[in-house]
This record gives C-alpha cells, structure tokens and sequence, in this order.
C-alpha cells in the first residue's frame, strides 16, 4: 500500500508530534494517516481530503483536537470503528462508508479504503485513501426512494404481480402483496411453508397444463400468455388465478406475470352453468326447443340437435327471410313466420306464432315464442326462443272438432246424442230427444248404459249390448288403436213395440287433457234393418224349410272353427231321414215338402242357443254342435236329435233319421275332413239298419 500511494515516512524532522515525513500531498485522493488506537489520532491528510472538508490544515487540526474520529459523523462513528477493528484483527483490507463533518456545518460522504501497517519506527497506523461519493449516495437514496415508491405503487394495486423463473418449478423472485393475499399469506409465512414456487402452489390436476402452456409459449417467442388455473389458498380452499405472463428474450430466464383472482367470476360461471344445464334438460322433460336470435345482424343461433329437426345450419343468417327462400315454410305460414321475427327487429317484447315448417320431406306444425333482452339503453341484443312441434296436437285438435261438427250435423236424423268423458266416467251432457232422454240424476256413462240398458234395450240383445258399452272394454280398445265401435241392437218405442237401431261410438282424445272423449250417436234403422234381413234370408237360408241353406252352413261352420279357442270340443252330424222316398212317392211331393218342413222345425226345436242346423239338399240334414264334449252328454244330444227327425203319418208311412258324428279336433279340423268322416258315420247307421246313431272311428275307414 505504502508503494502504491508513494509515501515516503521519515521520523524525526516534520514538526511536533509528527515524527514522519510524508509526501502526500501531490495525490488527487484523500489520504489520512492515523495513530492504530482509539479515536485514531491524526498523523497525516493531505490537501485533497482538506478540500473535501473546506479547512485549511490549522483550522482542520483545531477542530479536530488532532482526533480524526471528530471529523466523522456521530451516526456513524461505531461503524467506521467495527469495520477497522475487524479488519486489523484479521489483517486484512478495510473498507466503509461515512459521512465526514465539512466546516460549513453540512456532510461529505466518504468511501474510505485501507488498511493497519507499521511504520518504520514500529508504530501501529492505519494508512487509507477517501474517495468523496456524496453524489453517488445521493443517486443510490434517489434509486431507494423510487425503489420504495415503486414497491409501494406495486402493493397497491388491486392484482398479484410476481416474478418467477422461467422452468420448470417456477420458483418466485419477486411478489407484491396483494399476491400474499391472494394466496392467504404473509410473505414469511410463504418461506415458513416452503411455498417458494408455483408448482407447491397450484393445484395438482392443473401443473402439467400450467407447464406445458409456458413451454409451448416460449418456443414459439410469445411476448405475452394467458392462462387460468386452480391453487389452494393458505385456508386448504379452492380458488382460480387468470395469470398473464410477459416473456423478455432479453432475460429469457424469467417471467413477469400479472394474477387476478377470478374465484367469484369461476363460481358464476358454474352456476350459470348449472343453471344453463338445468334449463337444457328442463327443455328436454317438455319437448322444447330453444334458440337464440340476433335482431341487429338478423341470425339465428341453434345447438346441433336442434338445427338437425328443420335441417338448417347451427349459425344461420338472414333469418325470417332465408327461410322463406329456401322454402321451409308453408305458403299459409310465410306471413305468420315474418310477422313474428319482425317484431323482434322492432323491439317488441314478447310474442308468439304457430307456423307450419318443412321437416324432412313434410311440413308440420310448430309454435314459438319469444323474449327479448334488452342492452342499458333499451336496445334489442338477443331475443331467447322456445318452439315446439305440435303436429300431433294440432291434428288432434282439428280430428276432435271434426267429429264434434259431423256429429252435431247427424243430430237432425238421430233419436240420442251422448258425450262422455270416459276415463273420468263423467256424462258431459246430449240432446234430449226422443228415446234419448235422461233422468236429470245420470251423471256417468256407466250411470247412462245401466239406465238404457234396462229402460229400452230388448232382453235378447242384452248380454251383446252390455258387453259393446262396457266402460273398461271401451278404453282397452281405445288403447288398442280402435276408435270407431257399431252395436246394431233392438229397442222398444213407447207403445212397447221392437225397433232396430245402431249406436256409433267414436273414441277421440280429448287435446288438451288427453282424457278419453266418448261421442255416442243412436239412429233408428229400423227400415233398412229389416230389408237386410230379409235380403239376407233369401241369401243364407234354405227355402223351403228356413233352415240354413248349404253355402251359409259350410261358410259359418269354417269361420267357427277357424276362431275357436284352443282346446274346444266340437260336433259335426250328418242326419238323412230313413223311409223319406217311399213316402214322398206315394203321398207325393207337397207332401214330401211339408215333411220336411215339419222335421226342420223339430230339430230347431231342440237345439242350442248357439247350435247350427241347415238342409244340404232332398232330405239330408247337417248339424254343428259347438263346445261339446265327447261321452255321454254327446250321445244324449245325438238321441234327441234322433227323436225328433222321427215322425208316423199313419196308414204304416212313417220316417226316422240316422245320424253319424265326427268329432273336432280327434277327427278332422276343417269342414271338408268332419263332413266325410261323419258321412262315413252316416252311411254305417244306414247299414246297421237306420234309426240310429254312429261315432266316427278310425275302423271305419276299413
């Protein structure tokens, strides 16, 4: 040190107290040579650091009493001795800065730089050279106070601004308070917990993504990056950060980045959400569609599903006119279809429409309605629309006004109209005429068929008549896919004489409940009814006897058998009359005809309610006995059938019957194959002798 500032120490001839001779003062640095013992007693300065303080060297000695402690500031003074004191112990270089005392009363900082020596007369001295930085720590105070009102500005902004390293831990560098708070820490507390990184902050589930965007953004030289995770707050809570980063390639080893907490705006979002979600499936529980339509730039906004039910685009522009031009509305809708868009351009709140739409290859019906949202200045934004088909409903609607309408105009020529509520069983009300009159007490439809029922319906039709107009049937029919029911039956006039009337039931769903509707329509057919039977007489019957003829017997016997439940018993019996030839040839054919007249009317007589009998021609007779089981009830039947083809005409002219049986199902299950099987029968009754009965076996086939 003693080379480098070129001091030449000589004892004994400087003056008083000064055993050195020192050649300092041609240095442009401060240079001050003190005793190595407490308040440093002052050896040498030199000019330089004199015109540092503004004394001339006696004034300088004066004021200092010789100590160069003096001249240091008292704020100061512990520090200049701490770091000299450790330096000598360590023989090393010191260094400190301090502010000196200048003689005009004001301060000069000092950067003051030496070291302990010994000087040739072996005393212990501190040589140090003083650089004035009073304008460097002012700069530096400077540089403080606009650090301090930058952390300060920094603080107070309502958003977290961090610093973090640009890998793969994120550590943090930097960050102000609000990101503490954001977190739910103190800064220490973060140290504590070792919470020095976005990854120990971010939420699991959310760190590869946070990763992954700040890699990608980087090698692609993003300057600024957004993005939006999850962390968990010093509370264990959830919460979400949007972060926006900014990327200097000038310091590629670091990132800038910006934090809002966007928490309540996440939670808004997933409640609207939820609610958006609820709405979705609440419009799928009702078979609505919604929609969202622009009345500024006239487009209409649908989701995938709903576009598909009218074949439009999701996203389509120009709306109500492109659907009129691309012809997916029907012509008797197109001004229903505008009116009700342009009334959302002209602002009007609310309103509604049914139009007919294209749907596939067919138009059908919808109905819509529509709301509109308004900005802060009462201007149409959006209008929110919800439609729905009702094709369906509509047909309903106009098929039960139909029917209503063709009833009411049937009414002129009817004797009672009814309507009914029938799943409710509620007599709604009719037209008081004729036979049709109720008792004001009648107030079902069960009520209306019992009262009929036993006031004007003949006792024979009963059973058919009950059975068409029960209430349970009705409706299983209904459910069936039948809508439309006849009952031709009989009814008394009020003199007690018989009438024939046909009672048309029409089953409609009533369109706004969906309950079952019943229309009843009586008419008097008497007429008509009787001319078809007669008709139907010449055509079914025999004749001569009124018998079933050949054809009617074959046709009715095939329908029976072809319907009948499984596992039924039938009969199928051929009867010839013994003898007949000889008498018709010797009483002759009048005769002959009135024999056979007589034998038709007996075996009528006899039979069943639900037993066939018809001639097959001359004197052979057929007769079905449905639901008859084979052994003794069979044959007793058989023997009654026998009894009565049995007649005496006296003058020894009489004439018996024989009979062959064959049984369905054991002996045929067609028409044809019981009728040659119980031939067969027959022809062994003969052969036996007559005046008998034969089983059909399979022997006789012999």
């Amino acid at each position: 040190m003693t080379a480098e500032l070129d001091i030449d120490f000589t004892s004994g001839r400087a003056g008083p107290g000064n055993p050195f001779r020192i050649s300092g003062d041609g240095l442009s640095s401060a240079l001050v040579i003190c005793r190595a013992e407490p308040d440093y007693p002052l050896i040498y300065v030199n000019r330089a650091f004199l015109a540092y303080v503004g004394y001339d060297y006696a004034e300088f000695c004066e004021k200092t009493g010789g100590r160069y402690a003096e001249i240091i500031h008292p704020g100061d003074r512990e520090l200049v001795q701490k770091s000299v004191d450790e330096a000598a112990r360590e023989r090393r270089e010191f260094s400190a800065e301090y502010r000196v005392l200048k003689k005009d009363g004001g301060t000069v900082w000092l950067r003051e730089m030496g070291r302990e020596t010994v000087s040739g007369d072996g005393q212990a001295i501190t040589v140090s050279v003083c650089l004035d930085m009073t304008g460097e720590v002012a700069l530096r105070e400077q540089v403080k106070r606009r650090g301090r009102e930058l952390q300060s500005l920094m603080n107070s902004l309502p958003c977290g601004i961090c610093r973090v390293t640009a890998d793969e831990e994120m550590s943090f560098v930097y960050a102000n308070t609000y990101f503490y708070s954001i977190m739910g820490c103190s800064p220490a507390e973060a140290v504590e917990l070792g919470l020095t990184s976005v990854e120990k902050y971010s939420y699991p589930q959310d760190l590869e993504m946070i990763r992954s965007t700040v890699r990608e953004s980087i090698a692609r030289g993003r300057a600024a990056f957004e993005l939006e995770h999850r962390f968990v707050n010093r509370a264990g809570k959830l919460a979400w950060v949007l972060v926006r980063c900014h990327h200097d390639p000038a310091e590629p080893g670091y990132l800038t980045c910006v934090l809002f907490d966007i928490t309540l705006r996440k939670r808004m979002e997933e409640d609207l959400r939820l609610s958006e979600e609820k709405s979705r499936i609440a419009f799928q529980h009702t078979d609505k569609i919604m929609a969202v339509y622009d009345p500024v730039s006239h487009t209409l906004f649908q989701t995938g599903d709903a576009a598909a039910v009218l074949g439009v685009p999701t996203e389509m522009p120009d709306v109500p006119e492109s659907f009129v031009a691309n012809g997916l509305v029907a012509v008797e809708s197109v001004e229903s279809l505008l009116h009700f868009y342009h009334s959302m351009q002209q602002g009007i709140p609310s309103g509604s429409a049914s139009v007919k739409l294209k749907t596939g290859s067919r138009f059908e019906w919808f109905t819509g309605r529509y709301t509109l949202i308004f900005d802060a200045e009462g201007k149409p934004q959006r209008s929110i629309i919800s439609y729905e088909n009702v094709t369906e409903q509509h047909e309903k609607e106009l098929a039960y006004q139909k029917w209503i309408q063709t009833f009411k105009d049937q009414q002129e020529n009817s004797i009672g109209y009814y309507e009914f509520n029938l799943t409710k069983n509620i007599y709604e009300g009719n037209e008081r005429r004729n036979s049709g009159a109720l008792p004001e007490d009648v107030k079902s439809f069960s009520g209306t068929v019992e009262y009929i029922s036993s006031h004007y319906v003949y006792e024979g039709d009963l059973p058919e008549y009950l059975s068409s107009f029960d209430r349970e049937k009705l409706l299983g029919k209904y459910y069936s896919g039948q809508r439309e029911i006849q009952i031709e039956h009989r009814r008394f006039h009020a003199d007690g004489s018989l009438f024939w009337v046909v009672a048309s039931i029409q089953l409609i769903p009533d369109p706004f409940t969906k309950d079952v509707k019943a229309f009843i329509l009586v008419k008097d057919i008497d007429a008509q009814k009787k001319k078809d039977l007669e008709l139907r007489s010449l055509i079914e019957l025999d004749a001569l006897t009124g018998l079933l003829n050949r054809g009617t017997v074959v046709s009715r016997v095939t329908e029976l058998l072809r319907q009948g439940p499984t596992g039924a018993e039938h009969g199928l019996i051929m009867l010839d009359l013994d003898n007949f030839k000889l008498l018709n040839d010797s009483r002759g054919h009048q005769f002959g005809d009135e024999v056979l007249r007589e034998v038709a009317e007996s075996l009528r007589a006899v039979l069943r309610r639900n037993d066939l009998c018809g001639r097959l021609g001359g004197d052979e007779f057929v007769v079905f006995l449905p639901h008859i089981p084979g052994g003794p009830e069979l044959e007793k039947r058989l023997g009654v059938l026998r009894g009565a083809a049995a007649k005496d005409y006296g003058e020894g002219l009489s004439i018996t019957g024989s009979l062959g049986l064959a049984r369905y199902p054991q002996d045929g299950v067609t028409f044809a194959e019981l009728y040659r099987k119980a031939d067969m029968a027959l022809y062994e009754a003969k052969r036996r002798g007559r005046d008998r009965f034969v089983i059909y076996h399979p022997d006789l086939e012999d």
